[in-house]
């Protein structure tokens, strides 16, 4: 497929998306730019329920999508959803209190930048410390695609998008496949 026809594609879907989600915040809205603030455990479930609900939709429509925040629907609170292997996992007041001093390379999409992507360097491993659905606090060292999966999450709630940490000149439309993508130890 030409490279034109890819990016067609991708406004085709992103088209249906900004359709059918209207709740999902893109770049230029300040809700994006702000810190989260600590969710209770009541709210962190209704919020993860609702993040799971339209990560699903979005995964259906695209084909991708692993994560999304509060702070993407509107809501300045510390809560992220995950949507690996079929299924949904809620991390509420998420930390991450320790990384890795290696860091590699992985062109990440967000699912409120569009059709653009971004070449991001994130620690090879991080330590995480959150709640969980049943209102466990949880420390668990990630690496591979949940460290830079966490990672990209993280940086959501604390006001950061994958564009602003970007390599420079590392934003580009996505016309690669996405579920292709590997992680690089080289720019």
């Amino acid at each position: 497929m030409a490279e034109i026809d890819i990016i067609r594609s991708r406004v085709d879907i992103f088209s249906r998306v900004l359709r059918e989600l209207p709740e999902v915040r893109y770049v230029g809205d300040p809700i994006l730019r702000l810190p989260t603030e600590e969710a209770t455990l009541e709210e962190g479930l209704a919020i993860g329920k609702t993040l799971g609900e339209v990560l699903i939709k979005y995964h259906n429509i695209a084909g991708y999508g692993r994560g999304f925040a509060a702070p993407q629907i509107g809501i300045g609170k510390s809560v992220f959803t995950t949507y690996l292997g079929d299924k949904i996992q809620i991390f509420i007041n998420p930390k991450i209190i320790e990384v890795s001093d290696v860091k590699n390379y992985y062109r990440e999409l967000c699912l409120s930048s569009g059709i653009f992507s971004a070449d991001v360097a994130r620690p090879e491993w991080i330590v995480m410390q959150w709640m969980n659905e049943q209102g466990r606090i949880l420390k668990e060292k990630f690496d591979g695609i949940k460290s830079r999966l966490y990672g990209h999450e993280g940086s959501h709630l604390k006001g950061e998008l994958n564009i602003d940490i970007c390599e420079h000149g590392g934003i580009e439309i996505c016309t690669f496949d996405p579920l292709k993508e590997q992680m690089r130890t080289s720019k």
